[in-house]
């Protein structure tokens, strides 16, 4: 831990605007300081196999990842009044042009070609440096071994609640279980004697402590009094957390449900339960949002503590609750691998053939992505910075036939394609700096799509024998940067095997809390905001904007520090060094993350009389939105369903019958 941490601005910076970045951001410098190579992915300590290099797989990068350097610089420099002048023509002409490879992108334009036949021209735009937006595989290889882990969009929520659109996708990329390759091996951890534990601070709590089987969320009286809670601290954390009072009796059902709704979770805690100050930050907010930022109503929905003496019943389909629960489908690399199978469909040698079990070990090919004389393209790296419909309007009755020209930057170039339709998946906040030509009441519930802010790292450890050493698998720190710490799933599917002896390379998790939502950790959130984190009971939008900022200005080695400190803490006495077991760190920071539409909680949701989304995503001539924001819901369903309606807006189906007359 005493070695040094060199900076890496510019490797981080400055140099992702070049062509070279791949090689220059695969090159942690601490881990260069240990004898690491000097290019390609064996800068982060990772042999690479054959050609198959960071420099040509965006996957086996290493470093800032997610929201990566040089993704985002153009976009915030039209947020803050720059115009970029227009591009010079390509001369390319397409059918469709899609702004953003995400999800929702990508199934646009698999959608256009299914209603418009293998013949359409299709050219996906995406300003980061590779396709699937927030679903993102980080993957890593070290002895030998291939290490598959996801980066951001985490599973298949509720498939059998999805439209008939969304899920004919799905199936027809052939996703789902019943493989028989497909299982999960949940009896080597227990049989090596491993538990969860919970780790407190010395920085915290006066001494390191390590209290096995149980968390704050989760827990005996045993386990409760080996904690370094102060008394007063344990008698409310064992009330709120295990007791059943009924903290508003007296109360109808409905004035019970009106109550919950009107007050944050915060203050439900604090002046309903009335436990002490100190319990708050232990419950680790709801979803992607801190205690203050939703209502009681939306924890209890939530399966949040706190609730089990009221007697109410909770709304059905419930995220945590069974129905839904055991109806979500997980993928090793999450939705990334539902991106890479569209990819595969648009672009067939994108990608070896099988069934999604058969390639989940396979790599794509980008070469192939972008190749002229192909159908489908997909152009990475490259920031759209307008759209404009181009030509004179059409007679009242006549066809559309206008066409829409996109200016982009690639490769620090200002560059112009043509398109006869155009989809924007991208995020709703960005559209209107591309067309500042749309209604300002569009423009206007377009910036009210702000999204939550989330980190998914990823750290390949050298081997997992320190966890075995120290009997432990999963780890939660309270009141700490990183909220816990856990060794992969024994995941298997296809020819993937997961490392079953504790002497092979481990991916470990270093997880903000119990779900990516950095503001429902308050220690990240805070050190994340300078230690001025926002005061309780901000408006959520200002929240997230706080902590996106905060975000984007952490340098890498922050992150990179909390990791290895706080692996070194867990594992002191055993045979771990942070220097030489750490072989890489791959920090997913999503400044932009988890769509979330309204939130009743404050004032300024509550007035709007119809949904923003409904409002934002109206076709604006031969362009048309497709994004989660359209759907205020952060699910791959959800991308899905608005590319489906976003393409069905681009048909054209007056023959006869027409809205104006």
């Amino acid at each position: 831990m005493g070695r040094s941490i060199d900076r890496r601005d510019f490797i981080q910076g400055v140099a992702a605007a070049t062509a070279g970045s791949a090689i220059a951001m695969a090159a942690p410098s601490a881990f260069a300081k240990a004898g690491m190579g000097p290019k390609g992915a064996a800068l982060s300590g990772v042999n690479v196999d054959g050609a198959v290099t960071a420099a040509n797989y965006p996957p086996f990068r290493t470093g800032m990842r997610g929201h990566h350097p040089g993704a985002y610089e153009a976009a915030h420099e039209m947020r803050d009044g720059k115009v970029f002048p227009a591009g010079d023509p390509t001369g390319e002409m397409y059918d469709l042009v899609v702004v953003g490879g995400g999800i929702s992108g990508l199934a646009a334009a698999w959608y256009f070609r299914e209603r418009f036949g293998n013949d359409a021209k299709i050219l996906i735009i995406d300003n980061m440096d590779d396709f699937g937006g927030h679903a993102k595989r980080n993957e890593f290889q070290a002895s030998g071994k291939q290490l598959i882990a996801n980066g951001g969009s985490s599973y298949i929520v509720g498939p059998s609640f999805w439209t008939k659109d969304s899920i004919a996708l799905v199936n027809h990329l052939g996703i789902g279980p019943g493989n028989p390759t497909d299982r999960s091996d949940g009896n080597l951890y227990k049989s090596l004697g491993l538990e969860s534990g919970t780790f407190f601070r010395k920085e915290v709590y006066g001494r390191d402590q390590m209290v096995k089987g149980g968390s704050t969320l989760r827990f005996d009286r045993a386990w409760l009094d080996q904690t370094p809670f102060p008394p007063a601290v344990k008698e409310s954390l064992d009330r709120f957390v295990n007791g059943k009072t009924d903290y508003l009796a007296g109360m109808s059902a409905a004035q019970k449900v009106e109550t919950l709704r009107a007050m944050s979770y915060r203050d439900y805690m604090l002046n309903v339960a009335k436990v002490h100050p100190d319990v708050v930050p232990l419950m680790q907010g709801i979803w992607c949002l801190g205690s203050d930022m939703g209502s009681a109503w939306f924890a209890f929905f939530r399966h949040r503590p706190g609730f089990e003496g009221l007697g109410l019943e909770r709304p059905a389909n419930s995220p945590e609750g069974e129905t839904i629960h055991h109806d979500d489908y997980h993928l090793p690399a999450g939705n990334s691998d539902i991106a890479r199978l569209i990819v595969r469909d648009l672009i067939p040698d994108a990608l070896p053939p099988g069934n999604f079990a058969e390639v989940e070990t396979k790599r794509v090919d980008y070469s192939t992505l972008d190749r002229p004389g192909q159908k489908v393209r997909i152009r990475l790296k490259s920031i759209v910075t307008g759209v404009k419909h181009e030509g004179p309007d059409g007679r009242l009755f006549d066809p559309d036939t206008s066409e829409c020209t996109v200016n982009y930057i690639n490769d620090g170039k200002m560059m112009a394609v043509r398109g006869k339709n155009v989809v924007m998946a991208c995020m709703n906040n960005v559209v209107p700096y591309l067309i500042p030509e749309l209604p300002e009441e569009q423009k206007g519930a377009m910036h009210q799509a702000v999204r939550a802010v989330n980190q998914v790292t990823n750290v390949l450890f050298r081997n997992w024998q320190p966890f075995v050493e120290s009997k432990v698998g999963r780890v939660s720190f309270p009141n700490t940067f990183y909220g816990s710490m856990g060794l992969a799933a024994q995941r298997y599917l296809g020819e993937m095997t997961p490392p079953t002896s504790p002497d092979q390379p481990m991916v470990v998790g270093f997880g903000t809390g119990s779900n990516s939502g950095v503001c429902s950790n308050t220690t990240m959130l805070s050190e994340l905001c300078g230690g001025a984190a926002p005061e309780p009971g901000t408006y959520a939008d200002d929240q997230f904007r706080m902590a996106r900022a905060g975000l984007l200005a952490t340098p890498f080695e922050y992150f990179e520090k909390a990791v290895r400190s706080q692996a070194a803490a867990v594992f002191a006495g055993t045979s771990f060094d942070p220097a030489r077991d750490i072989l890489a760190i791959t920090v997913n920071r999503w400044g932009h993350g988890f769509a979330t539409g309204r939130n009743t909680l404050f004032e300024a949701d509550r007035e709007a009389k119809v949904s923003p989304t409904t409002l934002a995503k109206q076709p604006y001539g031969r362009i048309t939105i497709a994004n989660s924001d359209a759907g205020g819901v952060s699910t791959a369903g959800t991308a899905m369903d608005e590319a489906f309606r976003a393409v069905r807006e681009l048909e054209q189906r007056q023959f006869g019958f027409y809205e104006v007359i």
